[in-house]
């Protein structure tokens, strides 16, 4: 008897040391998380977004608020997007897109490793329209000219009561 006690003695003792010594596999990013990520280890593009607040105000009259957004204002940080970056940093960190001119614009979701609400704004700053898109998926986009998109993870938009008609707007 003593020496079977002592066996699962040993055996609890060694697993804890084990996983004292090799940390566990946490969460669904086979990158760190966002709080143990260090700066160097996010693509250049993704560092070089500024940050601001984005004004919401909803279609439905319910009060306004405001989401802090990264801001990708030029060519590079508008092909970087959400590509290669952890979940929880798509999760935690949403893009504005902002085009110098209306235009059309296609979409994909290459490289980018949860599903994604993307909303479609107009020159006045209204929602036209929402899209889920799906991690690898191809052929997003409408066929208006939009002036900005937001890109939140998928179900923040309904989340945020972003809809048609909203009107959303960066913080001057």
């Amino acid at each position: 008897m003593k020496r079977h006690l002592l066996r699962i003695i040993m055996g609890l003792l060694i697993g804890g040391i084990v996983l004292i010594i090799f940390k566990p596999y946490q969460g669904d990013d086979r990158l760190a998380s966002a709080n143990s990520l260090t700066a160097s280890s996010l693509p250049d593009a993704w560092q070089s977004m500024d940050t601001a607040m984005l004004n919401i105000q909803p279609a439905n009259q319910t009060p306004p608020h405001t989401l802090r957004v990264r801001v990708a204002d030029d060519s590079a940080e508008r092909a970087q997007g959400m590509q290669h970056l952890p979940s929880r940093v798509v999760r935690d960190e949403p893009i504005w897109f902002v085009f110098p001119t209306p235009r059309r614009t296609g979409w994909h979701m290459r490289n980018v490793r949860i599903a994604l609400d993307i909303v479609y704004v107009d020159a006045s700053g209204r929602v036209i329209s929402i899209e889920r898109m799906q991690p690898e998926g191809t052929g997003y986009g409408i066929d208006v000219p939009i002036a900005a998109a937001l890109e939140v993870a998928a179900g923040q938009a309904k989340k945020l009561d972003i809809q048609p008609g909203s009107i959303v707007s960066l913080s001057q």
